[in-house]
């Protein structure tokens, strides 16, 4: 199991093979995910928002390249 975060308590992993780029992660949670160079999604800060928020943005991902991962296992999707 990947290293959870210390204030959420998840891990984020993002699927790059599945990543086209919405950036609609991004603009649901700015402070934890950004597109790199590529133009793919990467997390930068795992507790740069509310959990909620993190979850929303996953969520929002028309590709569902976002999965999220917590203390009692898969939160998303």
């Amino acid at each position: 199991m990947a290293e959870l975060s210390p204030q959420n308590r998840i891990a984020i992993v993002v699927d790059r093979a599945l990543c086209i780029g919405s950036g609609d992660c991004v603009d649901t949670a700015p402070d934890v995910f950004q597109l790199d160079e590529e133009d793919k999604a990467v997390v930068v800060d795992p507790d740069g928002a509310p959990l909620d928020d993190v979850l929303q943005a996953a969520a929002n991902c028309p590709v569902t390249a976002i999965a999220v991962t917590g203390e009692d296992g898969d939160l998303y999707p």
